[in-house]
């Protein structure tokens, strides 16, 4: 009784929502669609280019957007780009990981200053924990780019690029939002700037936490976590900038989020001694510490010959532990770079960038290792020439000096053709070198159950991608991509029953491709809809070829309908996956819906509701499962309702 409730309860909402709208004047349904302005990016290829002029797959998120669409999180806006996916297991003391093309090696950064960790994560490749981004409210864009991009970004950029870009403070405005909801979240928040004379400002506060958490299993039942699921995560962001001319200018960004949680990993654990699976009862604390601080010098910034010097140092401390004393994690890793930048223009249809980096590592362990650490130098040269009016080619070479992973050069080649305003097409190929983290190279905890490996290759390979982007109609775009990579001596840790170690596989290669579709019915409403395919083989030199991956998820769809008036910003997002291993999963299929919807009561006030999993599904993002029951469930059916005033 109590579901059906739930359901009739949200579908009251979504009606609500929608017959809200009829105050509006219909008469506009017969204008066309509002045809959005030429978007610019800037991370594809480190210089300003529209969308269109870039043989990329690129995703640019506006902070209008962000407003609009009722994004709680960056992940919330992550997970509507097309393609991508941000995987989540215990919650947010837990770790959450963004897929691109089908790959977690991925760079992310926060106004160009790289914030990956220098450890590596507790699953998979990725060097970061979506946890810790900065608040939407101090994020004026960010630009998503998937595919290769060695060359100008380094090690990780297999999978694609991530860069948040933070406001820059021009007038006086803030933003106070506060809300609650299931399970006793709370999302708390302050957002403040502003500009006098050549010194501006722009700071972000943000509090979030939960009493516990809830899943649904495969058998239909909700349950609440086991033990202690809750969390309370605090940041802070801070932007300061110094014109010294209209071209010249100093800035000064500082990051700060510290996430105190508990969870348990995984519903059931295995044993290797005894290859059996049993309830998980070991209890973790976990506390994530994150403290970024970074000085940008640029000159030139609205001209052709742009540059920058910029110094950055990160500071991540993570604490683990559980119930049987068992120490996962006491991590302090403290990285600090020296970056620059200079463009070159050669003609009006040819530059050059050149780039110089500098970035050195430190990671203590307790109890697993000291003192690890390694540094890398790098230079890097792309040229970008429009050899014809509607042709471009881009060429780039990259020299990575690594302490452990020894020396490599690198290079990257791209072609664009531009048909219209409109559309597109593009090839790109780009080469890897990616080296191992300091916990694949040096973790060895005191049980000798987890051991790194000093002898560990680095992992090479190559990158390709092609799309196509285009109109059918006035109304309507269409994106395909298709993508490929082929890495040699990927790392993966391997159990050997009795221990896990880090090592080099042959090969691994990945393919899929992404269709995309947006359609303007009218200046109020507006349909999406996005399907990616993946397919990933490990090729282990043991005489059996190259063998399927099954815990990924080989297909993955994103549907999606907006409407939008003077009043009302409503969104209604079904995600989903099929083809999904059994011996990986505890459903071969499964579908989310999302909600969110806000209301401008004044110029200064909106409400706002979000509704995540309505429709209560039961699913898991990471792999693994015991008699048919996901060990890693996502959260069931939640809603967090509140009101925002700006002023």
């Amino acid at each position: 009784m109590k579901e059906v409730w739930n359901q009739k309860l949200a579908a009251a909402v979504l009606t609500a929502v929608l017959a809200g709208s009829t105050s509006v004047v219909w008469a506009a349904e017969q204008e066309q669609a509002e045809k959005p302005a030429q978007e610019i990016v800037i991370t594809a290829n480190r210089l300003k280019n529209q969308k269109v002029d870039t043989p990329a797959d690129v995703t640019v998120i506006t902070s209008q957007q962000i407003s609009d669409r009722g994004y709680r999180t960056v992940i919330d806006a992550l997970e509507d780009v097309p393609g991508a996916r941000v995987l989540d297991a215990s919650g947010p003391a837990f770790e959450r990981r963004v897929i691109l093309n089908g790959d977690d090696r991925v760079v992310v950064m926060v106004d160009g200053r790289r914030i990956n960790y220098s450890m590596g994560s507790t699953n998979g490749k990725s060097t970061f924990d979506a946890n810790t981004l900065p608040g939407v409210s101090m994020i004026e864009r960010i630009e998503v780019v998937k595919g290769g991009a060695s060359t100008l970004y380094g090690a990780d950029a297999v999978g694609g690029v991530i860069n948040i870009i933070t406001k820059t403070p021009e007038e006086t405005t803030g933003t106070v939002h506060v809300g609650y909801g299931s399970w006793g979240t709370q999302d708390l928040g302050l957002s403040f700037g502003g500009k006098q004379d050549k010194t501006g400002f722009q700071v972000g506060i943000n509090r979030n936490k939960a009493s516990y958490l809830k899943y649904k299993d495969t058998n239909g039942d909700t349950k609440r976590w086991d033990g202690q699921s809750n969390y309370t995560q605090d940041s802070i962001s801070l932007k300061l900038t110094q014109d010294f001319t209209k071209s010249d200018g100093l800035t000064v960004n500082y990051d700060y989020s510290n996430l105190d949680g508990n969870f348990r990993s995984g519903l059931y654990t295995y044993d290797s001694y005894s290859k059996a699976y049993y309830p998980n009862t070991d209890q973790r604390h976990a506390t994530k510490k994150t403290n970024n601080v970074g000085i940008r010098y640029e000159w030139n910034r609205e001209a052709g010959n742009a540059g920058y010097v910029q110094a950055y140092r990160n500071y991540y401390g993570y604490t683990n532990f559980g119930t049987f004393s068992y120490n996962d994690g006491d991590m302090n890793e403290t990285d600090w770079g020296l970056e620059g930048q200079q463009n070159f223009v050669l003609s009006d249809t040819n530059t050059l960038v050149a780039g110089l980096e500098y970035r050195n590592a430190k990671v203590d362990h307790v109890g697993i290792y000291t003192d690890g650490k390694y540094n890398n130098k790098a230079v890097f040269l792309q040229d970008q020439w429009k050899f014809a009016p509607t042709w471009q080619l881009n060429t780039g070479v990259r020299y990575d000096d690594h302490s452990k992973a020894g020396n490599r050069t690198t290079g990257s080649v791209a072609v664009n053709k531009k048909f219209s305003k409109d559309s597109n097409a593009y090839i790109s190929w780009n080469s890897v070198f990616r080296a191992p983290t300091t916990d694949d190279l040096f973790y060895r905890d005191s049980y000798d159950f987890m051991r790194g490996n000093e002898n560990l290759k680095p992992e090479t390979g190559n990158v390709w991608s092609a799309g196509y982007n285009f109109k059918i109609d006035s109304k309507t775009d269409v994106g395909i991509t298709g993508f490929y990579s082929q890495l040699n001596d990927a790392i993966r840790w391997a159990d050997y029953g009795y221990y896990w170690q880090a090592e080099n596989i042959n090969k691994q290669k990945k393919r899929g491709m992404s269709l995309s579709v947006t359609h303007h019915l009218n200046k109020l409403w507006e349909l999406n809809a996005a399907y990616t395919y993946v397919k990933v083989e490990d090729n282990r030199n043991d005489g059996k070829g190259y063998v399927k991956d099954v815990n990924y998820a080989p297909n993955y769809y994103q549907a999606g309908v907006r409407y939008h008036d003077t009043k009302w910003n409503v969104s209604l997002t079904g995600r989903g996956g099929s083809g999904l291993s059994g011996e990986k999963y505890g459903e071969h299929n499964y579908f989310t819906l999302d909600l969110a919807a806000r209301y401008k009561f004044t110029h200064n006030w909106t409400g706002f509701a979000n509704f995540y999993n309505l429709n209560n599904a039961a699913y898991a993002e990471y792999s693994g499962v015991f008699k048919n029951q996901d060990i890693y469930p996502m959260p069931g059916r939640r809603i967090i309702v509140g009101a925002e005033y700006s002023f």
